[in-house]
């Protein structure tokens, strides 16, 4: 049997040595941490990271304790993400005592964690009962290498093994069979039962996998929850019950195969260029190439490789092992031919200029809310350039029942426009929510110059003078991204945009700038509209919080409107030369005003000229001529150079 890596444990660790350097030094860490009993979740797919570290005194370990008032710590600290980390640091050092501890903590728990009633949903949840299937099994492939492990630590790990099994096959709810959690379970049941060489245990686990697979995720490639941490989560598991089954002979049904190939398409889209998956729903900012790298050797697809680590990394050595480097370093690799994709079923259209790490990406939100981990976010954009974040969702930080938790979840702190202060989706609290906006989604369209979409949402429909909100987006690429908010209403309201920024400098004047560590923003509105900088909160990983300038704009109005919202992108090193202003627009020769019907925009960028017409009443059909030429269409675009004029409708 190979459940993992196999044969060429020096191999590895010579292959470690030399190109993984910092990450085996952070699992060295770990694994010191541990021998003295010091407990800090902080390796890289630990799903709730700590900063704050809890010590135990000597063999004093407290499994269930709940520390910072936050169940979450006790639950990593069940999922013993920390003895593969232990394992690798033996591997790496020859040091016998890691061995040791590793022996002495499973030995304690299984000794002082009976399952009961109680911890059934405490240490026994059954998706730490999962995720501890695979990382012991992960560790015993080099812990049995010493000569301390022996036939009774064996025999006491394959029993209480069985016991995991025997508890997660007792639940198959609803609840499991349409959440994350099933998949983690039973990706926990199937290696498991691949180790134990039980094939009940492995033909139970396919049935349910591929049932989960069908279930929970939509055409689009995406989990249906709408957080990209969890739909990691999900892929993650389901490759690695397809890496667990190439190495050891086990055959998954085709469809399997297609629905993990359709997740790992989407994870790449729904990753920025400089490789960060986004912070939609209850997500972190991470770096998961990783989980590339091990779909390219599942798959041998050079897609894959070509967006993953240039070699093996340190995660994926310890589950494909020297095979996989063999088999990932012989593989081509090419990008995908299209660079922007609309993910309608879930409702997430990412928009870029190219593969490079350097591009432009805008990832626009108009979809389903998901489960308790999809946040307030309809009309949500992410904006980023040159390998930093313009605009960003806020993140996570805890599940507590807490301030930052509502705050974080809520339509306040994701890109979006609110009217009269009402959010447009009610949260009731940490899991749940009251009335949900329903989306509208409207027209996507790719080109090699432009992208564009618009979407809406019906959360404003209830007031007692009703509002439709609908949101263009057009990407001119390679720099320029264009935000038009239409608004439908008898009576006046107020209108709030907010701009959540990255790292960096925001200035409020004429125009808004932001300046980053290379990137540059301005953005420009045309008419009158108040500006001011307020303080907001962003977690890049959960535990993990700190303060934030937010740009929050805002117009009263009477009647119908729109707020136009140009962002010209630039490198904060060099100085650029630009432009936004309005261009008349005429009709049978008769001059129209900007403003209630259309509008129309010049954006000068250095040596070229671009004139968005927007047409707001899509009943106002007539011929235009703007710039000289003839417009007709809700969104036209004119692009001027010193050469040429052509004229683009972008929207018919």
């Amino acid at each position: 049997m190979q459940t993992y890596i196999g044969e060429g444990l020096d191999e590895i660790v010579s292959y470690c040595k030399m190109y993984c350097e910092e990450e085996s030094i952070l699992a060295l860490k770990v694994a010191k941490d541990v021998l003295g009993h010091r407990f800090l979740f902080e390796s890289k797919w630990e799903m709730e990271r700590t900063y704050d570290a809890v010590t135990f005194e000597g063999d004093n370990i407290g499994w269930d304790l709940v520390p910072f008032g936050d169940p979450e710590w006790m639950y990593a600290m069940n999922r013993h993400r920390y003895f593969v980390s232990l394992a690798q640091a033996y591997a790496l050092t020859e040091k016998e005592e890691y061995v040791s501890e590793g022996i002495r903590l499973l030995m304690h728990w299984i000794e002082h964690q009976p399952l009961t009633d109680q911890s059934q949903y405490t240490t026994w949840r059954t998706i730490e009962t999962g995720l501890r299937c695979e990382n012991w099994i992960k560790a015993y492939e080099i812990f049995s290498t010493s000569p301390q492990w022996n036939e009774e630590v064996t025999i006491a790990l394959k029993e209480s093994l069985k016991h995991h099994c025997e508890h997660i096959l007792a639940h198959n709810d609803d609840f499991r069979r349409l959440s994350n959690w099933g998949v983690i379970e039973n990706h926990g049941l199937f290696v498991a039962g691949v180790f134990l060489g039980n094939d009940h245990y492995v033909q139970v686990a396919k049935e349910r996998l591929y049932k989960a697979v069908q279930l929970q995720v939509l055409d689009d490639g995406l989990h249906w929850e709408q957080s990209q941490l969890y739909h990691n989560e999900v892929l993650r598991a389901l490759v690695d019950v397809g890496i667990c089954a190439k190495n050891n002979g086990i055959t998954l049904a085709p469809h399997y195969h297609q629905v993990v190939n359709k997740m790992l398409e989407a994870h790449i889209y729904m990753t920025k260029p400089n490789h960060i998956q986004l912070a939609n729903g209850d997500s972190d900012a991470m770096d998961l190439r990783d989980i590339l790298v091990r779909g390219a050797y599942l798959y041998e697809n050079p897609i894959y490789k070509a967006l993953g680590y240039e070699k093996v990394d340190f995660e994926s050595i310890w589950d494909i092992g020297m095979q996989g480097v063999k088999v990932y370093d012989n593989l081509e690799s090419y990008y995908p031919e299209i660079c922007s994709k609309a993910l309608r079923e879930s409702g997430n259209y990412c928009m870029r200029h190219t593969w490079d790490e350097d591009s432009i990406y805008v990832h626009f939100k108009c979809g389903n809310l998901g489960g308790g981990h999809g946040h307030v976010d309809l009309l949500h954009v992410d904006v980023a350039y040159l390998g930093e974040d313009v605009l960003k969702d806020q993140g996570r930080y805890t599940y507590t029942d807490s301030k930052e938790r509502y705050s974080l979840k809520s339509a306040t702190a994701h890109n979006t426009v609110v009217v009269d202060g009402v959010p447009f989706t009610k949260i009731i609290d940490t899991w749940g929510y009251g009335k949900v906006a329903p989306h509208v989604q409207r027209e996507f369209v790719n080109h090699e110059l432009y992208d564009y979409v618009e979407g809406a949402h019906l959360g404003y429909m209830d007031l007692d003078d009703p509002v439709f909100i609908n949101r263009k987006v057009i990407v001119i690429k390679p720099n320029i991204v264009v935000l038009v908010d239409e608004f439908t209403a008898k009576e006046e309201h107020t209108y709030e945009q907010y701009f959540h920024f990255g790292e960096g400098h925001l200035e409020v004047g004429e125009a808004v700038t932001f300046k980053g560590n290379n990137v540059k923003a301005n953005l420009y509105h045309l008419q009158p509209i108040d500006k001011k900088v307020i303080k907001g909160i962003t977690s890049k990983t959960y535990n993990q919080l700190q303060a934030q300038q937010v740009l929050q704009t805002t117009l009263k109005h009477k009647g119908s409107g729109s707020i136009i919202t140009v962002m010209i992108l630039g490198d904060v090193h060099k100085e650029s030369r630009e432009q936004v202003e309005y261009v008349p627009v005429y009709t049978e020769g008769k001059k129209v005003p900007n403003g209630q019907h259309l509008e129309a925009i010049r954006i000068t960028y250095e040596n070229e000229k671009y004139t968005l017409v927007i047409k707001h009443d899509e009943t106002y059909r007539r011929l235009f001529v703007v710039e000289g030429q003839d417009v007709y269409g809700r969104v036209t675009l004119i692009k001027q150079t010193e050469d040429q004029t052509k004229v683009h409708t972008i929207v018919g």
